[in-house]
């Protein structure tokens, strides 16, 4: 069951391995590279029990088609918090915009959750 499940699309002029560097340059959470037949190459971090992020860039094709999102191409994210964690919403996005201030994200929106 979800506390929180939210989601954003942005703008930024770093590619997702600088975006993975710079993350985790900054820190507090640990991010790593993944791959999904769903969306590609993307970023994730779970930054303690219950609490799930995700960096995907768009257009990529993954085996079950291509994945996109609001402009021709991007970043989306999903951000998920479980009911039993401790940690809320508002901490959780939080610390993600300041991450995303770190890479000089412009035009964010807020989007429907993906998955």
């Amino acid at each position: 069951m979800l506390k929180a499940y939210w989601a954003y699309d942005f703008v930024c002029d770093c590619s997702i391995e600088t975006i993975l560097a710079v993350f985790n340059e900054a820190g507090p959470w640990s991010w790593e590279p993944r791959e999904s037949a769903l969306y590609g190459d993307y970023l994730n971090s779970r930054p303690r029990e219950g609490v799930r992020v995700q960096v995907h860039q768009y257009p990529q094709m993954g085996e079950y088609g291509m994945f996109i999102g609001l402009r021709d191409k991007g970043f989306s994210a999903l951000l998920r918090v479980d009911a039993e964690c401790v940690a809320t919403q508002s901490e959780v996005d939080g610390i993600f915009r300041n991450l995303l201030q770190r890479i000089n994200v412009t035009d964010m929106t807020e989007i429907e959750a993906y998955d």
